[in-house]
């Protein structure tokens, strides 16, 4: 089924590498063990956490249908499963990654996010967790990525053949055709300086009223937005939108031109967007840029499946009891 494997895919990189959120869910139900990996255990409460970290980040996903909520919760624990086996392996090949390089990708989080490193501590507080704790969780992150690249990555060969064909393909047309968006956006930040979630979430409600009723948006984002471009009207210049983050992107999705957003709720605050324009390019299938974003899509997929070769190794070999 081509929508459970892009969930099974998505979810892997949220639980594995995604540290887009800045603070985890809070548990609230009973507790029981869900899995067993070689003695260690998965609790309810932790599949639940992740549950609710995926489905922010993919709000497309409907959990209020219980059959399609539980098979949300079997994607996720398969890939909580495959993270303790990840974490097994990394101590075994003694992966290790040093602070400077946490430090370094905690301030890359925190700028990614427009955000500062307050707001993120405030953030981390009011849902129960410590910045150390949250630095724990970044560096296992990248342990995970750092071991997949060095089991990987040497067996993962893109060939110029391989690059030219895709391109002379049906899905070269495509992948030669660039869109970038011209984007504005109003940001109210949360956190101490800023005021509680649902103070910040009223204003921003309050806003879009105002702008429905014909208010300017430029006048609105030097009034009320803390954003960086907040003096030039919120414009923050054209985007690809692979370099959106996930909830920038599903914002505006389906937009046009000189329309706005709803309040759009992210890691470090909320979001108003609005599309000033929408700039689509042709590429000769001869330019560089193109094939180098070939070779670097065809890789993408090659390691997603050499992935799965290689995890499905890691089952074969663990005593794994699922429990849900």
């Amino acid at each position: 089924m081509a929508a459970s494997r892009k969930v099974t895919v998505f979810v892997f990189f949220i639980v594995v590498a995604g540290v887009l959120s800045f603070a985890a869910a809070r548990a609230e139900t009973v507790d029981r063990i869900v899995a067993n990996v070689n003695g260690e255990i998965i609790l309810y409460s932790d599949l639940q956490v992740q549950v609710k970290n995926v489905t922010k980040n993919m709000p497309m996903l409907d959990v209020s249908d219980p059959a399609k909520k539980s098979q949300i919760e079997h994607e996720v624990l398969t890939q909580m499963v495959r993270q303790k086996l990840a974490d097994a392996e990394a101590e075994r090949l003694k992966v290790s990654v040093s602070n400077s390089e946490v430090d370094q990708k905690v301030h890359d989080i925190v700028e990614q996010n427009n955000a500062t490193l307050a707001q993120l501590e405030a953030n981390l507080k009011a849902n129960g967790q410590t910045l150390e704790k949250f630095r724990d969780e970044v560096k296992k992150n990248m342990e995970r990525e750092r071991l997949i690249e060095r089991v990987l990555k040497s067996k993962v060969i893109i060939s110029d053949q391989q690059v030219e064909a895709f391109l002379k393909g049906d899905k070269g047309d495509a992948a030669s055709t660039s869109q970038r968006v011209h984007l504005a956006m109003i940001l109210l930040p949360v956190g101490d300086t800023y005021g509680k979630p649902e103070e910040v979430e009223k204003t921003g409600r309050a806003i879009l009223d105002k702008l429905k009723n014909g208010a300017d948006f430029e006048t609105m984002a030097r009034q009320y937005s803390k954003g960086q471009a907040a003096q030039e009207g919120g414009d923050v210049g054209y985007m690809a939108p692979e370099d959106l983050a996930p909830y920038i992107a599903q914002g505006i999705h389906n937009l046009k031109k000189d329309e706005v957003s709803g309040l759009v709720k992210g890691p470090s605050g909320y979001y108003i967007l609005k599309v000033l324009g929408v700039d689509n390019k042709k590429a000769e299938k001869s330019d560089p840029a193109l094939v180098e974003k070939v070779r670097r899509t065809l890789y993408e997929q090659e390691m997603s499946r050499k992935f799965e070769e290689w995890v499905r190794y890691l089952e074969s070999k663990a005593f794994i009891q699922i429990s849900l």
